[in-house]
């Protein structure tokens, strides 16, 4: 596909990387030439400086014969007009904002309409939303929810002393809980995809599929169940800390937000009514203690450094905190946190890159079985891809243990009309189905097809 990114800024250079991986013809615009010239440099892309938003330089980038355009700049006026401009110049394109404002993201729907925009990507709401799912499920590293939240993905790390380590997958099927499937694993920084012969290690990252009953079940049998969170201190009050604040709310939790900048403090008073706004420094050791840091269920780190970020969370770590999540935006940082035994770490820039390739998978693969999400996990080395299977599929109808799938693959779920399954063996996927596949191939999968050998 010939794509179009307008705005080279952290996601607009990790989009462009990701996207040439996967073999499409990408221009990227932005009117900052020293972020061009690095992209120029360590990318295969096409530069132009110049204002994206302006006819002129869309035409200049190709925009008669570009199939999407992705507008990712600071501004989120910008990325509406570059997308309405877009629109406006080729009737078969199509559009991605991304839109961060509440202001803006909360009347999407119509903005999509009167705009021409095919997608709105926010990148703080995403975040707020999978902090918001961790919330509700402590006891789990990181969650993501599948089909309208009947099954849930999450990761944890094998500790001393707990039942999986040093055992082999095929070892424990009768010992754990039913409805669960093992994924992937993480050791070392490299992912695998578990088979029966895997043998599970102390400080492997493993990721678990199943339903919450089941999940919940595993956590007790390992004795790391978390209860409910009821009181979360968040250290401060960007964008993600508004929506995420709207979010936990109506689940019943108390919210405190401290933020150094007064003008930032008087405006969340006026839009946050659901929670108490400190004015001070989240990063300074005496006022969490003022704020009684060790009694509360979560702390959540989201300064605008990651610096800032991991010392402050390393503190709610010391404090005893049972729950701390903190968010990073640069590549390196998530594997210094890990080290440090910061787990349950948010990366804005990740979940965003993700949505949009998803997207873009979907309407390349228009004629085969439709991409609905996409997922990166084990730091961006598997995928998660959710199908809508249709009749082009070739696995249509026979006994999964049958299909001559690819190395590296794993079916871990099907949803067919209401009822959700782990498959076994014996399940077939019908036309219709979602079908959740988890890979670490490095050949892109477009389709289910390209699942078999």
């Amino acid at each position: 596909m010939n794509i179009i990114i307008v705005g080279d800024g952290k996601v607009g250079y990790a989009l462009a990387e990701q996207l040439t991986k996967e073999n499409h013809s990408i221009t990227v615009i932005d009117k900052n030439e020293l972020a061009l010239r690095k992209a120029d440099e360590t990318l295969d892309v096409m530069c132009i400086k110049g204002n994206g938003a302006r006819a002129s330089v869309l035409i200049e980038a190709g925009i008669e014969e570009a199939d999407l355009v992705i507008a990712v700049t600071s501004r989120d006026e910008m990325n509406m007009l570059t997308c309405l401009t877009a629109k406006k110049l080729s009737k078969s394109i199509q559009t991605i904002a991304r839109i961060r404002d509440p202001e803006y993201y909360e009347e999407y729907a119509a903005l999509q309409e009167q705009m021409g925009i095919d997608m709105v990507i926010n990148p703080e709401f995403a975040a707020a939303q999978e902090i918001a799912n961790i919330l509700q499920f402590p006891s789990a590293m990181n969650i993501e929810l599948f089909f309208d939240g009947k099954e849930r993905l999450i990761d944890f790390r094998i500790q001393e002393g707990d039942m999986l380590a040093g055992a082999k997958l095929s070892k424990l099927s009768g010992k754990l809980p039913k409805n669960i499937l093992f994924v992937a694993v993480e050791r070392d920084g490299i992912a695998y995809i578990p088979n029966g012969d895997f043998e599970f290690q102390v400080y492997d990252k493993v990721y678990v599929m199943g339903r919450i009953t089941g999940i919940t079940d595993l956590f007790k049998l390992l004795g790391r169940y978390i209860q409910r969170v009821n009181t979360v201190l968040i250290v401060g009050g960007g964008r993600t800390s508004y929506y995420l604040t709207k979010i936990i709310a109506k689940l019943g939790m108390s919210v405190k937000i401290i933020e150094i900048n007064q003008k930032k403090c008087i405006e969340l008073s006026e839009t946050i009514e659901e929670a108490i706004i400190i004015e001070g420094d989240g990063t300074d050791q005496e006022i969490l203690d003022s704020e009684n840091i060790e009694e509360v269920d979560a702390f959540i780190a989201m300064t605008g450094r990651d610096e800032e970020n991991l010392i402050t969370a390393m503190y709610g770590i010391e404090k005893g905190v049972d729950k701390v999540i903190t968010m990073a935006t640069r590549i390196r940082i998530p594997d210094i946190m890990n080290r440090v035994g910061l787990d349950s770490i948010i990366e804005p820039k990740m979940i965003t890159t993700s949505n949009i390739i998803g997207y873009v998978r979907g309407i390349q693969n228009s004629r085969g079985s439709f991409v609905e999400a996409l997922y990166k996990i084990v730091d961006g080395k598997a995928e998660v891809i959710s199908f809508i299977a249709n009749q082009s599929a070739r696995l249509l109808n026979i006994p999964i243990k049958n299909l001559p799938l690819k190395k590296e693959i794993i079916i871990a779920c099907i949803q067919h009309r209401s009822t959700v399954t782990i498959p076994h063996g014996n399940e077939k996927i019908a036309a219709g189905d979602k079908v959740l596949i988890v890979t670490k191939r490095s050949d892109v999968i477009k389709d289910l097809n390209d699942i078999l050998l």
